[in-house]
């Protein structure tokens, strides 16, 4: 039986939730975390979805580079502020 997309977020949040950056995974641990065999672009929008509450995101990155990248939304969002701090000085 496949996993739902939010036992595969708690899952990915369980495993790699504690690191300091992002992670990258490639797309064939990420189908063994899944149960799934061929994850596409729906799975992963889903799957990003129910991580989102969590403070977490996953960018679909299987076309380009064949892996997925699950970062926290803070991190994301610090490197943003860094950013506009950057142009504005």
């Amino acid at each position: 039986m496949h996993l739902t997309p939010k036992d595969i977020a708690d899952r990915l949040v369980q495993m790699y939730g504690n690191s300091p950056k992002g992670i990258i995974i490639d797309r064939e641990a990420f189908e063994q975390q899944a149960e799934r065999h061929g994850v596409d672009y729906r799975l992963v929008r889903s799957v990003d979805l129910e991580l989102r509450p969590m403070g977490y995101s996953l960018f679909d990155l299987l076309q380009e580079r064949h892996c997925v990248v699950l970062l926290r939304i803070s991190r994301v969002m610090e490197a943003l502020a860094h950013e506009d701090i950057k142009r504005a000085g």
